[in-house]
């Protein structure tokens, strides 16, 4: 079916039942008014109204199209409210990618208080390494993610903000033999068997560096994944070490961080979105509550 045309000028004659009143209220002629209503009962092949009733009544036909017309109308304004929404950050969808470092508590705390404050806000949280959130924002299906900031691999085509900064922790099974004794040395950790997420991600890039800066080999994992949380489950039941954030180690009751007599890198740890697609107010409002959230937790763990 072509688009049809008149119905706005059907809506008002239903208004009155008066061709003459509605013409007037217009601001039209009683003719081209006449010929709308006309064109659009020759496009829908059907008689709207009974013209020989005094005031005119709708027939069958013309009741139906009238509730369309009105639903049409009613999605009409809530579309209206809808794109009002999102322009001022009170409403919409937000499409948010997360490294797992971010969901234990940060991102939770955020986006519940900003659901309190604004309950039409929808999300949609997608967990994963820095290459999986990256090819998502690059794709355009995330708008935006949280994770680690000390890639190589951040350049002009992405804005990044940075919402803390903390320190990286080798840890073990709190049973593991690693921990008799005084603090290791890197060529001692080195004989040690590893789980490591893959070559190419921040937790392995920024370990490599740390050996790299002391001359030691970091030896290849006994256990390779692409699953943060595949990796503390292995710690959890197995004599391996891993290298994970100050969040991670205090997670989990099982596993605790070792200690080394080479001081440990700090990881940057922010936002990422699109240069060429700006944050949206919605998204914003969820960067005002991270902060505030990342605070809290600051001031609580001291």
């Amino acid at each position: 079916m072509k688009k049809l045309t008149g119905l706005p000028q059907f809506v008002a004659v239903c208004a009155s039942r008066n061709l003459t009143v509605t013409a007037s209220e217009l601001g039209v002629s009683q003719p081209a008014l006449t010929q709308a209503i006309a064109k659009l009962e020759r496009q829908l092949d059907v008689v709207l109204f009974d013209r020989t009733t005094r005031p005119m009544t709708l027939t069958p036909y013309g009741a139906l199209v009238l509730e369309y017309a009105q639903m049409l109308e009613q999605n009409t304004d809530s579309l209206a409210e809808n794109l009002a929404a999102i322009k001022t950050g009170s409403g919409g969808m937000l499409r948010i990618g997360a490294g797992p470092d971010w969901i234990h508590e940060i991102l939770p705390v955020a986006i519940s208080d900003l659901q309190k404050d604004h309950p039409g806000i929808r999300v949609n949280l997608t967990v994963a390494l820095n290459d999986d959130l990256r090819r998502k924002l690059d794709k355009g299906e995330i708008d935006l993610f949280f994770a680690s900031l000390t890639d190589d691999y951040f350049g002009g085509a992405y804005h990044t903000h940075i919402l803390l900064r903390e320190y990286m922790h080798i840890l073990a099974r709190t049973d593991h033999p690693i921990h008799q004794g005084g603090p290791k040395t890197l060529a001692e950790l080195a004989g040690q068997s590893w789980v490591l997420t893959g070559y190419d991600t921040f937790g392995r890039q920024l370990l490599r560096r740390l050996f790299g800066q002391y001359e030691v080999d970091l030896p290849p994992p006994s256990v390779e994944t692409n699953s943060v949380r595949a990796m503390i489950n292995i710690l959890r039941h197995s004599q391996k070490l891993g290298f994970l954030s100050h969040a991670h180690a205090n997670a989990y009751p099982e596993i605790k961080m070792v200690d080394t007599t080479t001081p440990m890198p700090i990881r940057e740890g922010g936002v990422v979105w699109r240069a060429d697609a700006p944050l949206l107010p919605v998204a914003e409002r969820l960067l005002e509550r991270a902060k505030e959230a990342i605070s809290a937790r600051v001031d609580r763990l001291g």
